[in-house]
């Protein structure tokens, strides 16, 4: 059985899962959109994680179709899109910027390099809902940069802490790709243990940023 990855599955769906209920007891306390959205996208992701957990525990292996977990995963980005529609005001989300520009460029570059290693289908999925939460993370950033309005640093911790979450997926797939066993001298598992601390911090800071 693959050890390390079973114990790193473990590790983020005790995170999923906590980050999913904190967010849900949010909602229930204080009614905000923002924190019902957040619930889904953890309970998604966790729902996810726990079939590809599973999978591992009674075969032994890793799945050789993975599309129930990434069909899951896919509904989760779709969830933290709409947190972050939520969450933007009506003029951040009429805001445009010369560095938005990037967005598409380099996750099309990323997204070729997947569709020639990967399966096609999936990649242009997950690839076309990263591009829409990065398009609004690096928004938000250039948006509330330099503004001095209660909650602005807030935000702009949300909006980078979102932005930093895409570059460890896409770290963490781009690894997959170069698989190199079962064992902490592979970077997966790293950049895994970097994507739990992220999606562990985002829920405090949503918090913070979202307020009472």
């Amino acid at each position: 059985m693959p050890r390390i990855e079973l114990i790193d599955n473990l590790i983020q769906l005790a995170v999923t899962l906590l980050c999913c209920v904190g967010s849900g007891c949010l909602y229930l306390s204080r009614r905000k959109q923002e924190y019902f959205l957040l619930c889904c996208f953890y309970g998604c992701f966790s729902l996810g994680l726990l079939y590809w957990t599973l999978f591992l525990l009674l075969f032994r292996e890793t799945p050789k179709f993975f599309y129930v977990s990434e069909t899951v995963w896919i509904s989760s980005f779709i969830f933290l899109q709409l947190v972050q529609y939520t969450f933007a005001r009506e003029d951040e989300r009429a805001f445009r910027c010369k560095a938005l520009h990037l967005v598409p460029l380099v996750n099309l570059i990323l997204l070729v390099q997947y569709c020639v290693m990967d399966d096609v289908f999936s990649s242009l999925l997950c690839c076309s809902a990263m591009t829409i939460i990065s398009w609004y993370s690096l928004r938000g950033l250039c948006f509330w940069r330099g503004r001095r309005e209660t909650g602005a640093r807030q935000r702009r911790l949300f909006h980078g802490c979102v932005l930093f979450y895409v570059a460890m997926e896409y770290c963490l797939w781009t690894a997959s790709l170069f698989w190199q066993g079962d064992s902490l001298a592979n970077p997966y598992f790293w950049f895994d243990f970097v994507l739990t601390a992220t999606l562990l911090a985002l829920l405090p800071i949503a918090e913070r940023a979202v307020g009472k």
